[in-house]
C-alpha cells in the first residue's frame, strides 16, 4: 500500500497554476493518487468562471458507517506580483515551503491525504473516509453545492466533516472554527427629484436621504453577539452618484453594503430588518428606494460535540495549544454542508492571499499528525 509524504504532495500540488477555476490537470492528478490507495473517485463538474466547466472532485474508501469527510479546494487567490520567489515553483527554503497555495490550502489537502495514507496501510478499521476538493472556493463556489447535489442524488450521508481550510492563528491548532457568520451584501438606490441647486424647496434630494439612511443603519446595533460570534457588523463600501455638474440635484444617489451576520439571523429576517429602516428613512425625506440583495452563505453553527472535544484533546497533545472555539474568518465551503457537524482545521493563516505566500515544513507534520490521530480516534 503506498503512502504520501505532506512537503512532496503539497509541493507537486502547488506547482499545478490552478487560478479561478482552471483544473491544469490537479484533479485527475489527485484522482490517481487517491485511487492509488484504495479510494473510488468521481470527477463532479459545475460552472466555471471560462466556457470550461468546473472540475471537483468527490472521493470515498469503504462503504459502512461512521463517514468522517475531509473539505478542501485547489483554487488559489490571484495576486502574483512581485513575488520575490515564482508562486508554482514550490521551493523549499530555510524550513519553509513557498508557493501560491502552500497555507490555502494546497498544504493543507496534502496534510490530509499523507496522514489517510498512513491510516489506511496501518489500520484496520470499520466505516468510510471520504474527501470533497472544490475548484471554486476562492470565486464562484459552485463546486461544493454539485457535490452536495451528487451525495444526495446516492443517498450518502457523511456524519462528520472536516474542512481543511487554515484556521490556525499563531500556531498549528491555536484556533478551531465551529462556524462562520453569514454574509450578504446589498445595494441601495435612493430616488429623488432633479433640479437647480439654487431653487431650494422645488428638488429632493437623494443625497441628503442616503446619508441619513447610511448614519441611520450604522448607529443601529443589529444584535450583542453570541457566544462563539461577534456581533453583527454593517459596512458601507462604496457611494455613487451619477451627476457632472455641482450645482444640480441628482435625480438618484446609491451606496454599496456588506454585512457579516451571525446566528442569530437569517438573510431573510436580516432583511426585512434593514428594508423597515431604509424605507422609513427615505419615506420622511420623500424618496423612493430600491434595494438589491445577494446571499453569499447564511450563518452556521455546530455546537461542541463529542468530535469537536476529542479533536481539541488531540490538538493539545500534539501541539500543546488549548483550542479556542470561535467563528472567526470570512466564508468558505463549509457554508454549503448544511446540518453535518464538522469543524474548520488548518494550518497558520499568516500570508493566505499575501504576496510570498508560505508554510513552514514543521506546521505541514504537525498538522498532518493531528489529522492521523483525528482517523485513529474517530474510528
Amino acid at each position: 500500500m503506498k503512502t504520501y509524504n505532506e512537503i512532496k504532495l503539497a509541493q507537486e500540488l502547488i506547482r499545478f497554476p490552478t487560478l479561478k477555476t482552471e483544473d491544469k490537470g490537479i484533479m485527475k492528478f489527485l484522482s490517481k493518487k487517491l485511487t492509488n490507495i484504495g479510494f473510488k473517485c468521481k470527477i463532479v463538474k459545475s460552472k466555471g468562471t471560462g466556457p470550461k466547466p468546473a472540475l471537483n472532485l468527490y472521493a470515498r474508501f469503504g462503504k459502512s458507517k461512521p463517514h468522517i469527510n475531509f473539505l478542501g479546494h485547489t483554487d488559489v487567490v490571484a495576486n502574483l506580483n512581485n513575488w520575490k520567489i515564482p508562486p508554482f515553483k514550490a521551493f523549499v527554503r530555510k524550513g519553509y515551503l513557498n508557493g501560491r497555495g502552500s497555507q490555502d490550502m494546497k498544504g493543507g489537502i496534502a496534510c490530509w491525504i499523507s496522514a489517510v495514507s498512513n491510516f489506511i496501510k496501518n489500520k484496520q478499521f470499520k466505516g468510510s473516509i471520504s474527501i470533497i476538493i472544490s475548484a471554486d472556493e476562492e470565486t464562484t463556489g459552485y463546486g461544493c453545492p454539485a457535490v452536495m447535489k451528487y451525495l444526495k442524488k446516492r443517498g450518502e450521508k457523511i456524519d462528520f466533516s472536516v474542512v481543511g481550510e487554515p484556521s490556525s492563528n499563531k500556531s498549528i491548532g491555536d484556533e478551531i472554527r465551529i462556524g462562520r457568520r453569514g454574509s450578504m451584501n446589498g445595494i441601495i438606490t435612493v430616488y429623488g427629484k432633479s433640479g437647480h441647486s439654487a431653487f431650494y424647496g422645488s428638488y429632493i434630494n437623494p443625497c441628503t436621504a442616503l446619508a441619513k439612511i447610511i448614519a441611520k443603519l450604522k448607529s443601529s446595533s443589529l444584535d450583542n453577539g453570541t457566544k462563539f460570534m461577534p456581533s453583527s457588523n454593517l459596512e458601507f463600501t462604496k457611494m455613487n452618484v451619477d451627476n457632472l455638474s455641482e450645482n444640480v440635484v441628482p435625480q438618484s444617489a446609491s451606496a454599496k453594503f456588506n454585512v457579516r451576520f451571525n446566528s442569530k439571523h437569517k438573510s431573510t429576517s436580516l432583511k426585512k430588518k434593514l428594508n423597515k429602516t431604509i424605507n422609513t428613512v427615505a419615506k420622511k425625506e420623500k424618496c423612493k428606494t430600491k434595494i438589491e440583495y445577494k446571499v453569499s452563505g447564511e450563518a452556521f453553527y455546530t455546537k461542541p460535540n463529542k468530535e469537536i472535544y476529542m479533536v481539541k484533546k488531540i490538538v493539545k497533545k500534539v501541539t500543546g495549544n488549548s483550542a479556542k472555539l470561535n467563528c472567526r474568518g470570512g466564508t468558505s465551503d463549509s457554508r454549503f454542508l448544511g446540518s453535518i457537524p464538522r469543524l474548520e482545521l488548518g494550518l497558520r493563516n499568516s500570508t493566505i492571499h499575501m504576496v510570498d505566500e508560505k508554510t513552514s515544513i514543521s506546521d505541514l507534520k504537525k498538522l498532518t499528525k493531528i489529522y492521523y490521530n483525528i482517523l485513529e480516534k474517530y474510528f
